[in-house]
């Protein structure tokens, strides 16, 4: 063999050899983009858990909800459609609304302009129970967010 074929047989195994290593290389951007996907739905995701978290543990702490947390929450969980499965969205809009019944409730007892409350008698301590009922149910529900995203949170 003359050098004349070494050159060209290296020249024809040259074009196979830098689709092979452009290939390679593609694989290894796709897994980098792949896996910066990932990061970065990871962290929206957890924003939107710690939002959960944050409101319940306010409601639990104060007793009782107001309608300025209440639609604090729902904004800061909005992005939750378009990261999470229905099963979150639905926790969503289910802690919205009891907040708001919660901040009803509380609002009968106690009204935010000082104008006194429901007297003593059977409609306040209905409004009372049905209260204490609604935070048994936040604090229930501390445990239940936590178990609903943690499958959710999950980097694969």
């Amino acid at each position: 063999m003359t050098v004349k074929d070494y050159v060209e047989t290296f020249n024809a195994l040259l074009t196979p050899l830098i689709a092979i290593l452009a290939a390679y290389i593609a694989w290894q951007q796709y897994q980098v983009n792949n896996s910066s996907l990932r990061n970065e739905l990871y962290e929206r995701r957890i924003r939107v858990f710690r939002a959960f978290m944050s409101y319940l543990a306010d409601v639990m702490r104060e007793g009782r909800a107001s309608y300025q947390r209440v639609a604090q929450f729902y904004a800061e969980t909005s992005e939750a459609i378009f990261l999470f499965d229905k099963r979150v969205t639905s926790k969503v809009e289910e802690l919205y609304h009891n907040g708001l019944k919660l901040t009803d409730l509380h609002e009968q007892l106690y009204p935010f302009d000082g104008s006194p409350g429901l007297p003593v008698g059977a409609e306040r301590s209905r409004v009372t129970c049905e209260q204490t009922e609604l935070l048994k149910w936040f604090g229930d529900e501390i445990k239940n967010v936590r178990e609903l995203f943690k499958c959710q949170m999950k980097i694969k």
